[in-house]
C-alpha cells in the first residue's frame, strides 16, 4: 500500500486534533467525551482531562471558551452541526470578535471553532 493511500479526511482530522493537544488545547462541546456524534470519532487518543462534555447550551459553551482563551488555553469549541452554532453567534460575534478592541489590546483570545454541515436533504 502506498503512503499516499494512508491519508484520508478522517485520519487527517484525528492527526490534527492530536497535534492540538500539545498546545494546552481543551476540547469542549457535545459528545466530545462520550459517543453520540461523528465528531467523537476524531477525538480518539485525546487525554480525558482535555475533554469537557457540555449539555445543549451553545451560547454558554462559546462564553466558556472565551474565558478559557483569556486564561491562556486554546479551546476547541465543537458544535456537532452548524445549525447548533447559530445559537452561539452572540458570544462569537459580539464578544470573541471584539474583546481585543474592547480591552485595548489587553486580551487577544484565540478559539478554534469546529463544526460540520449535515445533510441538506432527507435521508430517505
Amino acid at each position: 500500500m502506498s503512503e499516499e493511500k494512508d491519508f484520508n479526511y478522517v485520519s487527517e482530522l484525528k492527526r490534527a486534533m492530536n497535534l492540538l493537544t500539545e498546545n494546552k488545547a481543551i476540547f469542549i462541546g457535545q459528545c466530545v467525551k462520550y459517543s453520540g456524534t461523528s465528531m467523537k470519532h476524531t477525538l480518539v487518543n485525546i487525554p480525558e482531562e482535555q475533554l469537557i462534555e457540555m449539555p445543549v447550551c451553545e451560547e454558554m459553551q462559546a462564553g466558556i471558551c472565551i474565558g478559557l482563551a483569556i486564561k491562556g488555553f486554546l479551546p476547541i469549541s465543537i458544535y456537532p452541526r452548524i445549525d447548533f452554532m447559530l445559537l452561539a453567534f452572540n458570544q462569537i460575534i459580539n464578544h470573541l470578535d471584539k474583546i481585543e478592541e474592547m480591552s485595548e489590546g489587553k486580551f487577544k483570545p484565540k478559539v478554534i471553532i469546529r463544526t460540520a454541515i449535515g445533510s441538506t436533504y432527507p435521508m430517505f
